[in-house]
């Protein structure tokens, strides 16, 4: 297929309109696996064109893939890293919490809810 068929501008189209930095950190970790410019084919594909502009964002747990909101709020552990509430009520044993990225043992008790303005 030529660089200007119809299946390439769409292509193109609906991945820039999903690309974010997130898609391009180095370490990995951050890359979203239900994310198709996070895939590798994709990534290299999306790489020129330009990043997605979100007027209304949404915060997901990196642990649950879950929506972080009234129902599940944003918990900041002494690290820094946020998790939702939920998530970390269901990896909590014996009122302590693993950070999934760090490994850093922390008390329930020290995670703080976090308000977003």
């Amino acid at each position: 297929m030529g660089n200007n068929s119809v299946f390439t501008i769409t292509l193109q189209a609906g991945l820039s309109a999903i690309k974010t930095p997130q898609c391009y950190k180095e370490d990995g970790t951050s890359k979203n696996p239900d994310c198709p410019v996070c895939s590798k084919s994709l990534n290299k594909l999306a790489q020129p064109l330009p990043m997605a502009h979100c007027a209304n964002s949404r915060l997901v747990c990196k642990i649950s893939g879950d929506v972080m909101n009234e129902n599940n709020p944003p918990m900041m552990l002494p690290n820094g890293y946020v998790y939702g509430y939920n998530s970390l009520l269901s990896v909590r044993q014996d009122d302590r919490v693993v950070c999934p990225r760090t490994k850093e043992v922390f008390s329930f008790s020290q995670a703080e809810k976090v308000y977003i303005m």
